[in-house]
């Protein structure tokens, strides 16, 4: 009965094994990956050809915040720290990674575990490139005992993580034990050849372990190992009651100890069985594989982790095909329902289109680091706007936001949405201008531009590099109408074409403004300037889905 137990453990460590080693190189590659796509920003990496420690210092905070990374450094071909997020004082720092950035520059990127001020990072360095490669960025996550404890709820076994050193002592990097039991672990990992044995048990006072071993890195000088642990006396509780139960109606009938015993061996060993084969399933890159296991105990809550890891993996899966894609958390959200392909349908949408007046004048003279803090300030102010109203952003064309009601989610309530957000966007300015003075600029206005018009909306691009957005004469009107905000005459911050009055329901304080040629079209449009609301809004404006 132990043996059959501790087999029982080790196939289950075995199983979770496998899981956290793959966790972990999912999480490498999802790292990997974001990196890679924050990298190709236009606007980052013009920030780091400016060779300004403070600019490159910021655009790495930004980064990191980001992607929720614990560390980003910049290091340039040379092999010096050009900025660093954990020591931001420290300019051309010594690379302290030279294993890892060494596979970098022999593979074109690397990922690793590696020791920085005493901390253990999972770290990724990819190249920067413009289009060549000007430089590296490492980005990276602690792993420490917080990490280890979340896992350990999806494993359901202690978790230890040991740095085994050629020529040095062994070290703990991180564990879920106590710290005596810790101890006690690496005292028996050193006794031992770890190429050589993949499972033991470890004694510690009175409880005794069963521990499965796994290489999660290799080098030359070093292993990093995961260790993982499950009580034997733990396990074997139901067993020890089993036994007893069994002894009693021993005496009644054999026959019925020995239907009993095959009942709980088929019970045990069928369901691990069934996770093996999941785990095999997994191995191969089936995400959508799924264990059906009606067990309420330890081994159902695993089969339960199990589906939730491969559901999750799944899900990651499709979300790192579509981060290259697309940009706005929507339009991602959206096209997660349908196959990813080149080509629209037509949709009717409200554009909006906004751009601050004047901004080469308030920005001459200035410092690109103030010009990025004032744009990143305005551009966060009218996004949160745009977005509570349920548009999309589109794009940012330098100062200029244009904004998407109607695709790639409808709302029968559009066009309100859009000339709600417009109102709030001019309403908000008073209270963003009296913060930007406090930075030595100058106030700023916008002005603000809305069509309604049946667009082609989809993917534009090529197989390899797609993006999200709408076409056609509808746009072009929307941004027409902004440049019209300009005019003298007219007085107004905020036009509209009467074709998204007409589709609107609110009331509206709104001005004629006449018909106007617009170019590239034959006929006269009808617009109004749209001064504010008659009555406040009380409609919900949440995004339908």
């Amino acid at each position: 009965m132990i043996d059959n137990a501790k087999t029982q453990i080790y196939e289950n460590l075995t199983v979770g094994g496998r899981v956290f080693i793959e966790l972990m190189n999912s999480r490498a590659r999802q790292l990997a990956q974001m990196t890679h796509l924050l990298s190709m920003d236009f606007a980052f990496k013009n920030a780091v050809t400016t060779s300004d420690h403070e600019t490159i210092l910021s655009v790495l905070e930004n980064l990191k915040i980001r992607i929720n990374a614990h560390m980003v450094m910049l290091i340039s071909l040379e092999h010096s720290v050009l900025a660093n997020t954990m020591h931001p004082e420290i300019v051309n720092d010594t690379v302290r990674i030279p294993e890892a950035l060494a596979e970098a520059e022999a593979n074109g990127e690397a990922s690793a575990i590696v020791t920085i001020d005493g901390k253990i990072y999972q770290i990724t360095i990819v190249p920067l490139l413009a289009p060549d490669p000007v430089a590296w960025l490492c980005t990276g996550f602690i792993i420490d005992d917080d990490l280890l404890l979340e896992l350990k709820k999806l494993i359901l076994a202690h978790v230890t993580i040991l740095n085994i050193k050629r020529t040095e002592p062994q070290s703990i990097i991180a564990s879920t034990l106590s710290k005596q039991a810790a101890q006690t672990l690496l005292k028996a990992i050193s006794k031992i050849n770890i190429e050589a044995v993949d499972t033991l048990e470890v004694n510690d006072g009175n409880e005794k372990y069963v521990t499965a071993i796994a290489a999660l890195q290799k080098t030359k000088g070093y292993s990093i190992v995961t260790v993982l642990q499950r009580s034997l006396n733990e396990v074997l509780k139901p067993y020890y009651r089993l036994r007893k139960i069994l002894y009693v109606f021993f005496v009644l009938t054999l026959l019925l100890s020995i239907l009993v015993s095959l009942r709980i061996a088929r019970t045990v060993t069928r369901p691990v069985s069934t996770l093996v084969d999941g785990v095999r399933e997994i191995a191969r890159g089936i995400y959508s594989h799924r264990v059906q296991i009606g067990h309420k105990d330890e081994i159902g809550e695993l089969a339960e982790a199990f589906n939730v890891m491969s559901t999750g993996l799944e899900e990651k899966e499709l979300v790192a095909d579509l981060l290259g894609k697309v940009v706005s958390a929507p339009v991602a959200h959206e096209l997660l329902k349908k196959a990813v392909e080149l080509g629209g349908e037509e949709r009717e949408v409200t554009i909006l289109f906004s751009d601050i007046r004047n901004f080469t004048t308030i920005s001459e003279n200035r410092p690109p680091k103030q010009i990025l803090t004032l744009l990143n300030i305005y551009i966060t102010e009218m996004s949160a706007i745009i977005e509570r109203y349920g548009g999309v952003i589109d794009k940012y064309i330098g100062d200029a936001i244009m904004a998407l009601y109607g695709a790639p989610i409808s709302n029968p309530d559009d066009a309100d949405r859009a000339l709600n957000s417009a109102l709030e966007m001019v309403g908000a300015l008073s209270g963003l201008n009296r913060e930007i003075e406090q930075m030595g600029f100058a106030p700023i206005d916008i002005g603000i531009g809305i069509n309604t018009d049946i667009v082609l909306a989809g993917n534009m691009g090529s197989k390899s590099r797609l993006n999200y957005t709408v076409i056609g004469d509808g746009v072009n009107v929307a941004s027409r109408l902004e440049t019209l905000t300009k005019t003298e005459g007219f007085k107004s911050k905020i036009i509209v074409s009467s074709a998204t009055l007409d589709k609107s329901s609110g009331d509206y304080l709104t001005r004629s403004l006449g018909s106007v040629a617009i170019k590239g079209k034959s006929e006269k449009i009808t617009i109004y300037a749209l001064d504010g609301r008659k009555s406040p809004v009380h409609k919900d404006l949440s995004v339908v889905v």
